[in-house]
């Protein structure tokens, strides 16, 4: 979508600079009936009806979206470089009304000012100058009476004077959208920053207890909507406060964070693990039965006891888990309060310990809480 926005601000402002060119012509036409031209009507006719075509071939590059092959999708050094050098061409057959070809640079300068960078910039006004120098060169080479040294001299002072502001001007014009383009990347940067802070817990990078909510009330209503099937694992870290008491609050951290880490490379894609809170997980294992999930809880429990951490003796590092699968249509407060029971039953059995619910196992229903 963002790009399609791009695509037809570039086409709107192409076709405002055309419609310009194509204003040019009329008035091209006029001051060769009115004789500011050296060469016939139509001879002027064919010039600046060519200067408009080739201008409108970009508008159509444009319009068909062969643009986005180029570097500069706008095509905004090519517009410029074309028209520049139409109205060169121009300034060699008019006379006294050249100096308003001095105007159509400006425009063209103008056009480009918020477009290009600084070294565009700098390039256009010195190809602008050279052009410029070189028509008059032509006029002089080829009608030494139309020009006055002196004349020409402090015009051209005068018209460097003021591409070097639009030079000038460029340069702030560019400060300011780098500035802005640093600020947006650091404003999008922050939104995305809250937005993680919203759904995921600080510590531990898994989703947080009020996104785990959200997702559940999710594969509920797909649970209801079809056949489909998902299972909920509550995990308990073993013995996590005497961690705490003994290698203190930072240590603990690294044990969650461990684990977190752990659930996040046994799980798929498409599953979603949560931190409740203190040393308690949940994962919803989606399109799973009760012992496929086991299978996983069983991973995660051979995994971590496996783990060790530098500077500290622990005891064996052991988890306990409750398994209960959606039975269609109780509620989420009722799904987690059965897998809560079943997490119990299994640290009631002496910890490090798995408890699945028997499948087909009848589930009451409260129609106030669904």
């Amino acid at each position: 979508m963002q790009q399609l926005q791009k695509q037809a601000l570039r086409l709107r402002r192409a076709i405002l600079a055309n419609l310009g060119l194509f204003l040019n012509v009329f008035l091209c036409l006029l001051a060769a009936q009115l004789g500011y031209f050296i060469i016939d009507a139509q001879l002027v006719f064919l010039l600046v009806t060519g200067m408009w075509l080739g201008h409108l071939c970009l508008v159509l590059v444009i319009y068909f979206s062969k643009n986005l092959t180029f570097q500069d999708a706008s095509l905004t050094l090519l517009q410029m470089l074309w028209v520049i050098i139409g109205l060169s061409l121009l300034m060699t057959v008019m006379q006294e009304i050249r100096p308003l070809v001095l105007m159509g640079y400006l425009l063209v300068m103008l056009f480009g000012t918020f477009r290009m960078g600084l070294k565009e910039i700098y390039a256009v006004t010195a190809f602008t100058l050279v052009c410029y120098l070189t028509s008059l060169c032509v006029i002089y080479l080829q009608r030494p009476v139309d020009i006055q040294v002196t004349q020409e001299f402090f015009i051209f002072c005068g018209f460097a004077f003021v591409l070097t502001g639009f030079v000038f001007m460029a340069m702030e014009f560019n400060y300011l959208r780098n500035n802005l383009g640093q600020r947006h990347r650091e404003l999008k940067g922050a939104l995305a920053r809250i937005s993680d802070l919203a759904i995921k817990d600080e510590l531990t990078g898994l989703y947080n207890r009020r996104h785990l909510l959200e997702m559940l009330v999710q594969q509920r209503a797909l649970a209801n909507r079809s056949q489909y099937r998902f299972v909920v694992c509550y995990l308990d870290l073993d013995h996590f406060k005497k961690v705490n008491d003994q290698y203190g609050h930072p240590f603990g951290d690294r044990v969650l964070t461990a684990f977190a880490r752990l659930i996040d490379a046994s799980l798929r894609e498409v599953d979603i693990g949560a931190r409740m809170g203190g040393e308690e997980f949940v994962l919803i294992l989606t399109d799973t039965d009760l012992n496929a999930a086991y299978g996983v809880c069983q991973r995660i429990q051979e995994k971590w006891s496996e783990q060790s951490f530098s500077g500290a003796q622990l005891p064996p590092l052991t988890l306990s888990a409750g398994i209960a699968e959606f039975n269609v249509p109780e509620s989420v407060g009722l799904l987690l309060e059965r897998a809560d029971k079943l997490l119990y039953q299994a640290k009631n059995s002496g910890r490090n310990c798995i408890v699945m619910e028997q499948p087909g196992a009848q589930v009451p229903f409260n129609f106030e809480e669904a």
